[in-house]
């Protein structure tokens, strides 16, 4: 074999593992070694080893885009950047969600570094709003027979359909090891910040069901990676404003 074909041969090898490592790193889901000493909580400093990426079209109002979503796969806190995540709108750069319901917006205001901490409590509901859940899930939400591993975990397809119209749509739901209500929960927020796409689903699906595809009349939506994509947040960096009640 001469050397321009060896080298070829190498660069493909490469390439061959470094995707099986790539696919990997989704299924497995597990953070890196750097988290176990970045993870500090209790000094302002998170540390999210991945990132959800969603691809969107609204049909609707013609957009397009890529949705990116910072994740700590150990305790489900997720991190919305706003270059990634919710666009140019407000003056929050980043805003950090917890399954508790916590939300923490970091920003600059009046040249000033400011950071407020909301708590959403209807990511804790009672037995109560499960109850009313798990009813409506089973009334709303028809399994169509389909399912298929997303990341290494298992997926259901379900017809969603809907009280108030005649509109039926497609809707994967994946089973995670997870929370990810600080996803469904960024559409209580006061913050006058929004996604591109809306995860209204709080009131629908159980807080490890991951939407991870769904198309509809109006919007075409799927999660096309979980990438390895380290960011660490330092909310000390900003002073804490209390907001009146």
């Amino acid at each position: 074999m001469n050397r321009n074909g060896m080298g070829l041969t190498v660069f493909l090898g490469i390439l061959f593992w470094s995707q099986i490592a790539a696919a990997q790193v989704s299924k497995k889901l597990v953070p890196d070694k750097k988290r176990a000493l970045q993870w500090k909580p209790d000094k302002g400093q998170y540390y999210f080893s991945h990132k959800l990426v969603y691809d969107y079209r609204n049909k609707a109002d013609k957009t397009n885009g890529t949705l990116e979503i910072g994740l700590d796969p150990v305790t489900g806190a997720m991190c919305f950047r706003k270059e990634s995540s919710f666009g140019k709108a407000g003056s929050y750069e980043f805003i950090l969600a917890f399954p508790d319901g916590k939300y923490i917006y970091c920003g600059t205001e009046d040249g000033k570094k400011i950071r407020i901490t909301e708590l959403v409590s209807r990511l804790r509901p009672d037995k109560e709003t499960q109850s009313q859940r798990q009813e409506d899930f089973a009334t709303y939400c028809l399994p169509t027979g389909n399912s298929r591993e997303d990341f290494g975990w298992p997926s259901v397809e379900y017809q969603l359909s809907y009280a108030s119209s005649e509109a039926k749509d497609k809707v994967w739901l994946t089973q995670t090891p997870f929370a990810v209500y600080p996803l469904y929960g960024f559409e209580l927020i006061e913050g006058a910040v929004s996604l591109p796409v809306s995860f209204d689903y709080m009131h629908l699906f159980g807080p490890n069901q991951l939407i991870t595809e769904l198309d509809s009349e109006d919007l075409k939506l799927k999660l096309i990676r979980i990438d390895a994509d380290p960011f660490l947040a330092l909310t000390r960096d900003y002073k804490e404003v209390k907001i009146a009640d």
